[in-house]
């Protein structure tokens, strides 16, 4: 990663704080303007048990974490680990330390047990960068209400999730009008600023056993402009749909860059 950055430096910008978004509004000159990057990490066990490297991420400019991916590490428990087992002591240890630096906390891809222990530890807003509703998708990857409603109450956001698995289990129904019903599902439980999209475009990844198959309509970033014409045949405005492509999660990042 960071020797694409240092190759790609004049063309990206690490995104650090909530200024460099409108900084980057303010370019005029298009010879200057440069791709934004907010730099993450989804689940932390490269770096073993080790507190002090979470500090070493925040200064090499990561501000995203997710504790786990599906795995068990020495912080958190993933989807695929032990449903009683959440947070460690020493993943409590790892909220605050996230906590303290105004580092972003996704809890996409942790059991419910452990988001359940991020609800209870976190001082801070936290969110689900990539999860649909669970109720209209039946996938552990994806949120109950009493989550979507606790993310919401603590000033998150949630992030759709165009891997199709996670948006339905009907063939006929992985399509990307089915990712906009899981969008206002969402929304109207806790509005439509707190919702957004985290795609998870997964076309280059195919588990072994599985053909690849992209969300009909939403296949991957070449049909990202679908997204504003299904929204805008459904009655939003350009404001809406300006918030929920990237307002909200530009205010999400403010929110917890500048929570006291």
């Amino acid at each position: 990663m960071t020797e694409e950055l240092h190759y790609a430096r004049d063309l990206i910008k690490i995104i650090k704080e909530p200024s460099d978004f409108k900084m980057m509004e303010k370019s005029l000159n298009e010879k200057d303007k440069k791709f934004g990057v907010v730099l993450g990490i989804e689940g932390l066990p490269g770096i073993g048990d080790k507190l002090d490297y979470i500090y070493l991420l925040y200064q090499l400019g990561v501000r995203h974490i997710g504790m786990t991916w599906n795995e068990t590490n020495a912080f958190a428990t993933g989807q695929s680990g032990d449903k009683n087992r959440g947070l460690t002591p020493l993943g409590i240890d790892a909220v605050k330390i996230i906590n303290e630096l105004g580092i972003l906390l996704d809890v996409s891809h942790a059991n419910d047990k452990t988001f359940w222990d991020i609800a209870k530890h976190s001082k801070k807003p936290f969110f689900a960068s990539h999860s649909n509703a669970r109720s209209l998708c039946p996938s552990m990857r994806n949120l109950t209400d009493d989550q979507i409603l606790c993310i919401g109450e603590r000033g998150g956001i949630v992030g759709m999730n165009s891997y199709h698995n996670f948006v339905s289990q009907n063939e006929s129904d992985k399509n990307l009008e089915m990712l906009l019903n899981h969008l206002e599902y969402v929304a109207e439980k806790i509005g439509l600023d707190k919702v957004g999209f985290g795609l998870d475009f997964a076309e280059y990844y195919t588990p072994e056993g599985e053909e690849v198959s992209g969300l009909s309509g939403l296949h991957d970033v070449t049909e990202l402009g679908n997204v504003e014409k299904a929204l805008k045949k459904r009655g939003y405005s350009q404001n809406e749909i300006e918030m929920v492509t990237y307002k909200n999660f530009i205010d999400f990042f403010g929110r917890v860059r500048n929570f006291k």
